[in-house]
């Protein structure tokens, strides 16, 4: 339960971003466009482009968001605090991340007022969750 917090984290953000600067893993960036594509006929007000793409197997994926904190996905170490880092980069965590971004467009997100939770992100909390199970 704890990864679907972390994805649709995931997802607020990249809907959020004017831009994405992407450094990853192919098969999650063909998932990820393909759901932001979804995205964008569910609500028309969602256009965001990769502004950058390098494709590399090595290491885990990272995306730089214009107009929001980054996101890791995969890796063993941890990035700064103000990264969302998601430690496991399996198909079913990016399966969910796209998941998430057609179902939050869908709902009108962003400038939906209710279809989200509205509590603050808190990347020390998320990853004390992740990382030891703590609830």
């Amino acid at each position: 339960m704890a990864q679907n917090k972390g994805g649709n984290e995931v997802a607020k953000r990249l809907l959020r971003s004017r831009g994405i600067l992407y450094n990853g893993c192919p098969e999650s960036l063909n998932s990820i466009q393909q759901a932001l594509i979804s995205a964008s006929d569910a609500n028309p007000r969602i256009n965001v482009h990769f502004e950058e793409i390098i494709l590399s197997r090595d290491g885990p994926t990272t995306m730089t968001l214009m107009g929001a904190h980054g996101i890791v996905i995969g890796g063993n170490i941890a990035p700064e605090m103000n990264t969302l880092w998601i430690r496991n980069d399996s198909t079913e965590n990016v399966n969910h991340i796209c998941k998430s971004i057609v179902e939050l467009a869908a709902a009108g997100y962003p400038g939906c007022s209710g279809c989200v939770d509205d509590t603050e992100w808190s990347e020390s909390e998320w990853r004390n969750t992740e990382l030891y199970g703590l609830q």
